[in-house]
């Protein structure tokens, strides 16, 4: 149980890590932005996603929303 526990929480890290990198990089954030990021996206997530895209695509989403909406707040 602990082997495949402490195997989920690898993969859980990797996964966090390379979204981190990627929105960085796609987005020009810092990537301790990045983090925080996709540390309080993945608290929210109740079922993980199909695939790595499909995760990255939605915390994009989630980015680019919360961006418009500051945006129209101050004009």
């Amino acid at each position: 149980m602990n082997k495949k526990l402490s195997r989920k929480t690898l993969a859980i890290i990797i996964i966090r890590e390379k979204l981190a990198s990627d929105l960085s990089e796609e987005i020009s954030m810092n990537k301790e932005e990045a983090l925080e990021v996709v540390d309080f996206s993945l608290q929210l997530v109740d079922e993980w996603p199909i695939s790595y895209q499909q995760l990255k695509s939605e915390i994009k989403a989630y980015i680019i929303i919360n961006m418009f909406s500051l945006i129209t707040k101050f004009q």
